[in-house]
């Protein structure tokens, strides 16, 4: 009499996620077989390693397969995930699930489908699917309600796609015990009710599939779970709004208590499940998203072999010295993120009360933390007293030990260089990384105030506000920023700050913030020329999509940004004599509207409760949009002309078309590496919609490239002033050979170009 383990991974597998592809199925499906038919086995562990499994392959059916359901269907050869889950269910022998690490998606629902399961105590479990655009597939919106028999909590982890920790999963009777210790305490563990699951002999009981949500006699426990659905259902973004994959969970969920038994649940979650891989655009557009995010942080590991690397990359002994300079939110949110990674930090402001606040910011979203039970008040107390320190003096103290700063004062080039030119002189490590966090200026500017040997190690890190919370890092890579140090700076983003980092080039404004210039330059044309008030424009912005609309947005950054930006590059008229700024060439097409707005009116934003609208401190947190008459009344002062009403379509071809063509400029110019780089740009740092997939995804997949040329020729001769209406070389060609952006880039047609980055 034995128990037989089988371990989730096949013999040659390399992948410890343990992704359930074909050959890792029929791994599991022949080894569970040969453990039924054999009569020495008794019973049988599913065990994975150092993770059980983290789900599908979903490299099966990305939004790049032509054919996703030939690419998963399933064969006597090659078993779906599905006939894996009913074979562990219905084996007359038990079944243990050992969970270590992660158990998601797939991998979660082989764990639903074992008699038992016992966890490791940091293990996590979830079903993520919706956040691919997805559901469930293989019964996790059946088992999982049976299994906990509270609808709210299971509907709660299906449409939020979230991780469940062991003490909530046992609390929920989804795992049996939790174990401390190491893998062998799991399997000691799994062992034990193995043994136990012998003595039972009749598999039955323990089966999911036999499980009821609601008791058939309990009608008033129907009728509250029905409730708890509908009132989740008012909940959920609407299919408009990317809400496809979540409300098709709900009706999955729905149908576990609903439908007349199990298998009746499971033809409604197949069903929903293939319509949504087949036929939902949302859901190829998410996809490509998560494919896009990981496509972009891959670094190159060759390059962190070198003594500032190993620092950080070090996971015992003394935390690696930060320093942050410019105490402003940007500063501030910096140094929490370093600090959030377990780094110390010197925080550095030459204006004491500046200073002083700038700590009092890190000290307030710690105490938030704490009082979301992120962090304990003694953890938050070391972090505030021994890896924070502050000085108004970078030439005093340790700063000079420090192995990468971080420079986040305002942009003035000036300034910024003799910072890095005293850098330069106090910094003792000669490799020590040096970076900016300029959102406009030119890194190569920035590196010619450091010595020649120094320049290799300086780069820009563009973090976007607030930084403690914003997940985008643009690194800006200059004429002589090294591949060691762009490789370093790649994983202190997404290893140590847990962040998103995307490689550009170097030009005025990289890429996010040079194509944000003609969406919010467009949405005050279309104010000027009367055919559109302000929440018109945002409601069609908000809409298609977009986190808010340009204008909200303008006044969420602060308008008077935009007005200091426009003023430094020379355009805006002389408040004195009117006339148009040095720069503003003739035949330039530009208003003065929204300069008007800040010096006439003071509506910089919502900091002073006025911008593009009225903000009220009672009404949203002082945070919601409030139409402003005498805003409305101060635009017509600048409308010319007969009035046309734009329809949401023309407001939004006039605001994302300009922006994107400025993308397809961005790659003809190597500033970008690909055009999926620059939708996780869009998606992390200026509130792009998943679902829509980023502005580069969108155009070659939803609106098309003839199209979209045939637009910007139109619009280009109706607004010869506008450069970003002038289409693309780029564009041209793609149009000219009749393939897709995306084709283009994967027949490798861009590299006739040397690549900058």
């Amino acid at each position: 009499m034995t128990i037989q383990i089988i371990n989730v991974q096949p013999p040659l597998g390399k992948n410890p996620l343990n992704p359930l592809g074909k050959e890792t199925r029929i791994h599991i499906r022949n080894t569970l077989t040969q453990a039924i038919a054999d009569p020495d086995t008794t019973s049988i562990i599913l065990f994975g390693g150092k993770n059980f499994s983290a789900g599908a392959d979903i490299t099966e059916f990305s939004a790049k397969n032509q054919d996703p359901k030939a690419a998963i269907e399933t064969s006597a050869e090659i078993p779906s995930l599905t006939d894996l889950a009913n074979l562990i269910e219905s084996c007359p022998k038990p079944v243990i699930g050992a969970i270590t690490g992660v158990a998601l998606g797939g991998g979660c629902e082989l764990s639903l489908a074992c008699h038992f399961r016992v966890a490791h105590e940091k293990a996590r479990m979830g079903l993520p699917e919706v956040k691919i655009g997805l559901i469930p597939g293989a019964g996790g919106t059946q088992r999982l309600p049976r299994l906990c028999k509270d609808v709210a909590w299971a509907l709660n982890v299906v449409t939020s796609g979230r991780m469940v920790g062991m003490k909530e999963a046992k609390a929920k009777h989804v795992v049996d015990e939790i174990v401390q210790g190491g893998v062998d305490d799991v399997l000691n563990m799994a062992k034990k009710y193995a043994k136990y699951g012998e003595l039972m002999r009749d598999m039955t009981y323990r089966r999911t599939c036999n499980q009821q949500v609601i008791a058939d006699d309990d009608a008033e426990g129907m009728k509250r779970a029905k409730l708890i659905c509908d009132k989740m259902a008012r909940k959920l973004p609407s299919k408009e709004r990317g809400g496809e994959s979540v409300r098709a969970a709900l009706t999955a969920v729905r149908a576990s208590f609903e439908k007349n038994g199990f298998d009746a649940g499971m033809e409604v979650e197949s069903e929903l499940f293939w319509d949504l891989l087949l036929n939902c655009p949302q859901g190829r557009g998410m996809r490509h998203a998560f494919f896009a995010e990981r496509a972009a942080q891959k670094g190159n590991p060759n390059f962190l072999s070198g003594p500032i690397a190993q620092e950080f990359m070090k996971e015992e002994g003394e935390p690696p010295l930060v320093g942050v300079i410019g105490a402003g939110t940007m500063g501030a949110g910096i140094a929490v993120g370093f600090l959030r990674a377990g780094c110390k930090v010197i925080l550095v402001d030459v204006n004491q009360k500046g200073l002083e606040r700038g700590v009092k910011t890190i000290s307030k979203i710690f105490q938030q933390d704490v009082a979301k039970k992120r962090i304990s008040p003694a953890q938050s107390n070391h972090i505030l007293t021994t890896n924070l320190s502050h000085t108004s003096d970078m030439k005093t103290g340790n700063f000079c030990n420090c192995l990468l700063v971080v420079e986040a004062v305002f942009e003035n080039l000036q300034v910024k260089q003799s910072i890095f030119s005293q850098l330069d002189q106090i910094v003792k490590n000669p490799h020590a990384l040096l970076l900016s966090n300029t959102s406009t200026l030119s890194i190569d500017s920035i590196a010619s105030a450091l010595s020649p040997e120094r320049r290799p190690y300086c780069a820009g890190m563009h973090f976007f506000s607030p930084a403690h919370v914003m997940k985008l890092v643009e690194i800006v890579v200059s004429s002589t920023s090294s591949p060691e140090t762009i490789a370093l700076v790649q994983f202190i983003t997404s290893k140590k700050l847990r962040k998103v980092g995307v490689t550009v080039g170097n030009c005025q404004g990289f890429v996010g913030n040079r194509m944000i210039n003609p969406y919010s330059t467009e949405a005050v044309f279309l104010l000027e020329e009367g055919g559109a008030k302000v929440p018109e424009v945002d409601t069609a912005l908000y809409s298609f999509g977009m986190a808010m609309g340009p204008l909200n947005m303008g006044d969420l950054a602060g308008n008077d940004i935009g007005y200091l930006i426009a003023k430094s590059k020379g355009l805006v008229k002389d408040s004195k004599t009117g006339k148009p700024g040095p720069n503003r060439k003739p035949g330039m097409r530009y208003s003065d509207l929204g300069d008007d707005l800040v010096t006439k009116l003071g509506r910089i934003g919502m900091k002073v409760q006025k911008g593009w609208y009225d903000y009220d401190t009672k009404v949203g947190k002082g945070r919601k949009p409030i139409p402003s008459k005498e805003v409305e009344d101060f635009i017509a002062g600048y409308v010319k002309g007969p009035v046309k009403k734009f329809s949401q379509q023309e407001i939004v071809e006039r605001c994302l078309f300009g922006l994107i063509n400025e993308g397809f400029k961005i790659l003809e110019e190597d500033i970008a590496q690909s055009p999926s780089d620059i939708d996780v740009i869009y998606l992390f740092g200026y509130g792009w919609p998943v679902y829509r997939g980023g502005p580069m995804y969108w155009i070659d997949n939803e609106v098309g490239l003839p199209y979209f040329l045939k637009r910007l020729e139109e619009m280009a001769k109706a607004f010869p002033g506008s450069s970003h209406y002038v289409p693309s070389k780029l564009l041209k060609k793609c149009v000219a050979l009749g393939v897709s952006l995306e084709e283009y880039y994967a027949q490798g047609l861009n590299k006739s170009n040397k690549s900058k980055l």
